[in-house]
């Protein structure tokens, strides 16, 4: 008799669809969603597969991939994955084994008594909660790939800045290395006159603010690519790994995408407001009734012919809670209003980031075409104070002034052509897409998306 009632338990407890009830119409359709499911994640794992036959990541991509804060944020979307496992398992019946050991109450031996059983239930309709968690864990999936794809941006931008002090400092040095070898070859001949009241020692000074100008823009420099060959070492980046190539004038493309709002922090807010939605969801899902299939069947192991057994329907209706889940609803709602200000502020934010960049483009190109003059100005004059000083109408002094002053211009170029880089790299971090610049985009997303 035991078998039997556990077989029947079962039997229902595994085939909770099958009887045809009313309130079971509407919890019919959700039972094709793994099957779906898995048919989409079939088809996804089909086009991942296909575009990695066709890309491949750059490995120095891998390298900075490897880091042990972006393999942390990796692990939290294969953790997002386990939460949906966990809470698709709801809808699987649930089995318990059930064994009570005590002494019997109607006599006066205590005499030892166990009895042994199962029991099972299996969800039929909760009001539609269970589907808005199991939507809400998906969703968590898709914000820990987001984020994934945010950190990875994030530390792409910390190698590329390091990457670009590098060769700032490069051009910096070449030119001040010309320099030092001007003045370090006319520094005896100004000595001299200066030691013969020929020139006076103001303008000895004048020469030596102009040489300490430059030093202090090479030290400066160097001391941001030192950090900066740290930095790049601590991605595991080696000197036999080239500095990613960027795109400066990509930016000007953007006036149009911005409207769209598609970038990753963007749409990172937008994932937070569908959970907290599926959150609601599944808050007012419980002023449903709850309907599960139970049953159990018990037997005492002395006396296995009285076995018991019930099958049944629990249904559970809450009727009063003190307004807890009111407040519940009323406080996501208040998150959700937040995040649309977050949304709407970070919307501006990438706006006004584009105009600000417009704005310095005009003033960049007018002081490079300024310096670009002065630089050719300067070269003129050096040459003609050159003729100058070999018919005797100039000083040493003049001429090695003029020179110095033509490479503190050409430094003054090169420290603005590395602003201008900068302004256009700080455009792409407040989008939080600094792929773009690299062309490195695809491959991200291609990392990014679960497997």
């Amino acid at each position: 008799m035991l078998i039997r009632l556990i077989f029947i338990i079962l039997f229902f407890g595994s085939a909770g669809c099958s009887p045809n009830l009313p309130f079971l119409t509407q919890q019919a359709k959700p039972q094709k969603a793994p099957k779906e499911a898995v048919l989409n994640s079939t088809d996804e794992t089909i086009a991942i597969k296909s575009k990695e036959k066709r890309l491949k990541i750059d490995p120095r991509l891998a390298k900075i991939l490897g880091s042990p804060s972006l393999v942390a944020s990796k692990k939290n979307i294969e953790a997002a994955q386990k939460t949906v496992l966990v809470v698709q398992s709801q809808r699987e019946p649930v089995v318990t084994a059930i064994s009570n050991v005590g002494p019997k109450l109607d006599n006066d031996d205590l005499e030892l008594d166990a009895t042994g059983g199962v029991s099972v239930t299996r969800l039929l309709s909760d009001g539609g909660a269970l589907g808005a968690m199991i939507k809400s864990a998906q969703l968590n999936v898709k914000a820990s790939e987001l984020l994934y794809a945010q950190n990875i941006n994030r530390e792409l931008m910390e190698v590329i800045k390091a990457e670009q002090a590098i060769l700032n400092f490069s051009e910096i040095e070449v030119i001040y290395n010309e320099q030092l070898a001007v003045y370090n070859e006319n520094l005896p001949l100004i000595q001299t006159a200066a030691n013969a009241n020929i020139i006076s020692k103001t303008d000895v000074l004048k020469l030596e603010q102009l040489k300490l100008k430059s030093e202090e823009s090479f030290l400066t420099a160097k001391t941001s690519a030192d950090a900066a060959k740290m930095m790049r070492k601590k991605h595991g980046l080696t000197d036999d790994d080239k500095p990613f190539s960027i795109d400066i004038q990509k930016w000007k493309n953007f006036e149009q995408e911005l409207t769209k709002n598609n970038f990753v922090n963007i749409q990172l807010i937008e994932i937070q407001i569908n959970i907290i939605e599926k959150d609601i969801a599944a808050i007012e899902a419980t002023y449903s009734a709850n309907v599960a299939l139970a049953g159990t069947a018990t037997a005492n192991v002395t006396d296995f012919d009285s076995s018991l057994g019930f099958v049944g329907l629990n249904i559970s209706l809450p009727v009063k809670d003190g307004g807890k889940r009111n407040y519940q609803i009323q406080e996501k709602k208040m998150q959700i209003e937040a995040l649309n200000q977050q949304k709407n502020d970070l919307s501006l934010l990438h706006m006004t980031s584009f105009k600000a960049l417009q704005n310095f483009q005009k003033i960049y190109k007018l002081r490079s075409k300024i310096l670009l003059d002065q630089i050719e100005n300067s070269k003129v004059i050096s040459e003609d104070i050159e003729l100058k000083l070999r018919a005797g109408a100039a000083s040493v002094i003049d001429l090695a002034t003029e020179k110095m002053n033509f490479y503190d211009l050409r430094t003054q170029r090169a420290s603005l052509k590395y602003q201008n880089i900068n302004e256009v790299i700080n455009f792409f971090q407040a989008l939080g897409h600094q792929c773009d610049l690299t062309g490195l985009c695809d491959q991200i997303n291609l990392v990014t998306i679960s497997k």
